[in-house]
């Protein structure tokens, strides 16, 4: 390849990787600004106004500081070095900006509402879990008193079985023509007592069943009450522990190969980084490295053709300064022929008057017009 066409395609290559990262600083610049203000036109505006500043400071300067310090004095060449500093700063500011807000825990919504949907399905299945033992509660009470009052009917029906048993047998016995003799009466009685007794004893045992289960379905709704409320309590203390947590040492939320590097890095290394730290050194590292290729990409590009431009410099004032002499002269022959060309006039209204005097003293002859 000729030597002409190795720098012109390696310039080429190097403007348009300027021109690259140029235009990734200015979105990313652009997206920060724009967050900022309410007018996104303002954001736009400002962004162009700063890149194109800061690319034509960077071609500026190292154009003129080719050229010496006359035609670059100190007080234009600090104000140019604060202004590309300033500038520089400003952009690694917002790409640490735009990165962070991409890097930092990427996964950190997600991992929020899936946290959150936990919540809420942990305690769906606790109340519905506080609800079955209620009602299994409820379920074995009411066995345990309907035993109860099986037993009780079955110990009392079993004496009056046994006393109707007899008094049948007695319903035989019979004396002569009497059928209800003293012992038939006796226990004719004694059923009586043990039917009464019966239904004393059941009465009594309802009542009592009835007075217990209002207890418990009292005992009951009251605890179920209060540890219904304690799961609602402690779920809504969930959800705002996190609406708040920051989620910083919770792998899911980082990006995973983050969690790998990290990972890596302490077996490896057995240094411990944590995923905000490398955030923070990525973003910065890439925030500085394209701010120094924009700074090196339109540097070198300005140096490489700083001969080809002080050339085309030297030239164009030659030929302004040719032009300015020539008008000069042009103006200054202009300004001799006009003179003359007066002079010319002059002489000529006096040759006039002197001929219109003479004249006038030999004949009444009218005065003629004087020469423009």
């Amino acid at each position: 390849m000729p030597l002409t066409g190795f720098f012109r395609v390696s310039w080429s290559i190097q403007l348009l990787v300027g021109f690259a990262l140029f235009g990734v600083a200015s979105l990313i610049e652009y997206q920060i600004l724009a967050a900022f203000f309410a007018a996104p036109a303002i954001g736009m505006v400002l962004t162009a106004a700063l890149e194109l500043g800061k690319a034509g400071a960077v071609i500026w300067h190292r154009y003129l500081a080719s050229a010496g310090t006359a035609s670059y004095p100190g007080t234009t060449r600090t104000f140019s070095i604060i202004f590309r500093l300033g500038l520089f700063g400003f952009s690694v500011l917002c790409s640490l900006l735009y990165l962070g807000v991409h890097l930092d825990r990427p996964n950190l919504e997600a991992v929020r509402t899936a946290d959150l949907a936990a919540i809420d399905a942990r305690l769906t299945d606790d109340l519905a879990r506080l609800a079955a033992d209620r009602e299994a509660h409820v379920a074995a009470d009411q066995a345990r008193r309907q035993a109860e009052y099986a037993d009780a009917r079955r110990d009392h029906q079993g004496q009056v079985d046994e006393l109707e048993t007899l008094l049948r047998a007695e319903m035989d016995n019979v004396v002569g023509s009497t059928f209800k003799g003293p012992r038939y009466l006796e226990l004719e009685a004694r059923l009586n007592r043990a039917r009464a007794e019966r239904d004393t004893a059941l009465a009594a045992l309802s009542a009592r069943h009835r007075q217990e289960s209002a207890d418990l379905a009292t005992g009951i709704a009251r605890d179920f009450d209060a540890r219904r409320e304690a799961l609602l309590t402690a779920a809504d203390e969930q959800r705002r522990a996190a609406h708040t947590e920051s989620f910083d040492g919770d792998d899911r939320t980082h990006d995973p190969r983050i969690v790998t590097l990290m990972r890596m890095t302490e077996s490896v290394f057995g240094l411990r980084i944590t995923p905000p730290q490398f955030v923070f050194v990525f973003a910065l590292c890439l925030s500085l490295l394209m701010e120094l290729g924009i700074l090196l990409a339109f540097d070198t590009a300005t140096l490489a053709v700083i001969p080809a431009l002080a050339a085309q410099h030297r030239e164009a004032v030659l030929r302004e300064a040719l032009k300015a002499e020539v008008a000069g002269t042009a103006d200054r022959d202009a300004i001799r022929h006009r003179e003359a060309m007066d002079r010319v006039r002059k002489g000529a209204d006096r040759v006039v008057e002197r001929a219109w005097a003479e004249a006038q003293t030999a004949t009444d002859v009218p005065r003629p017009a004087r020469a423009a």
